[in-house]
């Protein structure tokens, strides 16, 4: 018997359903799966609800031939889901409301994600082990973070993993997530970027200060504050921008994890093929679809569901997130995973934790200046430890420490 990956109740008819268990049960015991053995496995009452054995020399003999087995299995599966979005949609056109109605998105989603589920043998995983040891890959395993001693690091920002972007007020997370999804973009990959605190238009003019290198203050000002060269380089910036599969989504007032996570799905399954770079800004403006009360559980709520699109869509996430103000008494300013707020669910659900710190953000005189240290503080899969970047906050840019120097 051909290995089958259908569930019983998949089928429509009673007698299919019952014929279905028995050849399965046949099967699994090593048994041969025609009518006779069959109908040697039921009593006489379920033999003459299935149609007798000459029901059973119908259905072998209106098979052609076994070589498309897969699409027959894909009809009867495909069928099922049919019948079930129907039964489920009548079910919330009785009784509508708002949580049934992100209930009923939720099952039909199921039943699309189902069809995405498959499953590896060891010997299979193994051997795809081998050819990457054997045939390595040119360049990094992930999206390119644009710096080279970061890189180095994480090799990249790895598919499925969570990772969690975190500093104080105004340290450069936004600005560094913004480096981070241009470097992405250049490297054409199609970057979705969820502003809850900022404007589309302001992180424009953050991502267009940042290319041209122009002051953002003098930019926003208009021309009589640039020089031509600036300006030209400005327009070209925008050129630049327009060339990019860059989504900004700025309409999240109202939006829960539970939008974000449909969004997201929405675009990866239009353009399957396309390399994805998601980045969320930030954590404690996320909402949940729950009635949750405690403000922890909220957050474990958000980092988990995040954590499982990740891994279900195999692509990269950049949560940013606020650290609270126990740093700032500290000796030592530099921030820990502790300083997470609500740090326990983020540890836990995170790939990656990357704290910033700034010198000169404490001590304006400080010898470091435009130097942002970024820190590795977890890495599920690779070192940990600092690096150091050049951040030129006026123009929100962030430079390997060689070439700033």
């Amino acid at each position: 018997m051909k290995e089958s990956t259908l569930k019983p109740f998949e089928f429509y008819f009673e007698e299919h359903q019952i014929i279905y268990k028995t050849m399965k049960k046949l099967d699994a015991a090593e048994e041969p799966v025609d009518p006779v053995t069959i109908i040697s496995k039921l009593d006489s009452d379920t033999i003459e609800k299935i149609g007798n054995v000459s029901y059973l020399v119908d259905l072998v003999e209106s098979v052609p031939s076994t070589e498309t087995f897969n699409y027959y299995q894909k009809i009867v599966s495909e069928t099922f889901k049919v019948r079930k979005s129907i039964q489920l949609c009548n079910s919330y056109q009785r009784s509508p409301n708002i949580d049934l109605l992100n209930q009923l998105i939720a099952n039909l989603n199921g039943l699309i994600e189902e069809e995405n589920v498959s499953f590896q043998s060891n010997k299979e995983i193994l051997y795809e082990i081998y050819e990457e040891l054997y045939n390595p890959k040119s360049g990094l395993s992930g999206i390119d973070s644009g710096f080279t001693d970061l890189n180095k690091m994480t090799d990249g920002f790895q598919k499925g993993n969570l990772i969690v972007l975190a500093a104080r007020p105004s340290v450069g997370k936004t600005a560094l997530a913004l480096n981070f999804a241009m470097n992405a973009c250049k490297s054409d990959t199609k970057v979705i970027f969820f502003a809850f605190e900022m404007s589309a238009n302001e992180l424009n003019y953050r991502l267009m200060s940042s290319l041209a290198n122009v002051d953002s203050m003098f930019l926003r000002k208009g021309k009589e504050y640039l020089t031509d060269e600036e300006l030209g380089n400005a327009v070209t910036a925008m050129g630049i921008i327009d060339d990019w599969d860059f989504r900004i989504s700025d309409n999240n007032s109202r939006q829960t994890v539970y939008d974000i996570c449909q969004n997201v799905r929405s675009q990866v399954r239009q353009d399957p093929n396309q390399d994805f770079l998601v980045i969320i800004d930030y954590l404690q403006l996320i909402k949940t679809d729950k009635t949750i009360n405690r403000h922890d559980l909220q957050i474990g709520e958000i980092t988990r569901e995040l954590k499982l699109l990740a891994k279900e869509l195999n692509i990269p996430i950049i949560l940013l997130s606020q650290l609270n103000r126990g740093v700032v008494n500290r000796t030592d300013k530099r921030p820990q995973m502790s300083d997470l707020r609500d740090s326990g669910n983020i540890e836990q659900d995170a790939d990656v934790i990357i704290l910033l710190h700034r010198d000169d953000y404490y001590d304006r005189d400080s010898e470091n200046k435009n130097i942002i240290e970024v820190n590795i503080a977890k890495q599920r899969n690779g070192p940990v430890g600092a690096v150091e970047l050049v951040f030129l906050k006026e123009k929100g840019k962030f430079l390997d420490l060689a070439k700033g120097s």
